[in-house]
């Protein structure tokens, strides 16, 4: 027969037992809870993924119509990154071409769980999505002909500017057009805003100076167009997220930071900045600036702004 204290201590190391399974079991049910993206992954086997046709050198599509880019290699690594934490021997990646303009309608929507471009880190846009730390920096200045005489915003009195519908130099354009007196265009995308410009319905492209040296190298006649102006702004460019998965952003953080850490970021920017890429194997032969080497030294999802 047992005693007491024999009956007491059986009952408290099964309580202690019964408490220790409960707890481990809700904390594998949280973690299973914790992260719906990871978990469309697990059940899907597949992720998708958001990338521009002609944001070179950030995001295009290469001489074969597949996506690459700076952007898409450091996705590709977030894809890796979601595969291995989830254990599974292959995850399959779905591409889906965005505009700047359906970008953000289609992060929203859950058609794609991260986008991969030069999005600009905004205050603005951070109420309706979610940004990684930044994984470059950029400056919103405006590309015109080398022959056009547009030097400064001055210069652009009485004539077309354009920009590509919902991108950041939209809001430029929008807020200088009263000060400057010119005429606006607001294009589908980058390439249709070249086109303009090309074609000389638009004196002027207002955007993310990385990407008009990109459009401008991939050119038929390089030479015949400059970057001009003053600097409109500082731009972090980010990936952009849904707000409602923290712990899919914290992965997609601390897959960049890491890839910021080591040897690999100063590879990917020569591969991308520094070597002829794309269909006409063009060079932008462009350094990494102080900002982005801060950018990478200390990464922040924080907006420019």
């Amino acid at each position: 027969m047992s005693t007491p204290s024999a009956l007491t201590s059986a009952l408290t190391t099964r309580a202690f037992a019964v408490l220790l399974a409960l707890a481990t079991f809700t904390a594998a049910q949280a973690a299973h809870a914790h992260s719906p993206i990871l978990e469309q992954f697990r059940e899907s086997g597949t992720i998708t993924m958001g990338y521009r046709e002609g944001a070179l050198p950030f995001s295009f599509s290469d001489i074969k119509g597949q996506p690459s880019g700076y952007a898409v290699d450091l996705c590709l690594r977030v894809a890796e990154a979601a595969r291995e934490k989830l254990g599974l021997k292959d995850l399959k990646v779905r591409w889906l071409p965005l505009t700047a303009q359906s970008r953000v309608p289609a992060v929203l929507n859950g058609l794609v769980t991260v986008d991969c471009a030069p999005n600009t880190n905004t205050v603005e846009r951070q109420k309706q999505v979610a940004f990684s730390v930044a994984h470059y920096v950029s400056v919103v200045r405006m590309l015109v002909r080398s022959d056009s005489g547009i030097q400064s915003l001055n210069d652009l009195r009485g004539k077309v500017v354009v920009t590509s519908a919902g991108s950041t130099g939209d809001r430029h354009v929008r807020r200088l057009k009263p000060q400057y007196a010119f005429n606006d265009v607001y294009a589908k995308d980058h390439n249709e805003s070249f086109l303009l410009l090309e074609t000389g319905r638009a004196q002027a492209f207002v955007l993310d100076d990385v990407v008009l040296y990109g459009l401008r190298a991939n050119s038929k006649a390089p030479s015949q167009y400059t970057v001009a102006g003053p600097a409109l702004s500082i731009e972090r460019n980010a990936l952009m997220l849904p707000k409602s998965d923290p712990e899919w952003k914290q992965l997609v953080d601390q897959t960049l930071t890491s890839v910021f850490a080591g040897p690999e970021a100063v590879a990917l920017q020569k591969r991308w900045f520094q070597q002829p890429i794309g269909a006409r194997g063009i060079n932008l032969a462009l350094t990494p600036s102080p900002e982005v080497l801060a950018a990478w030294k200390q990464p922040t999802d924080q907006a420019a702004e």
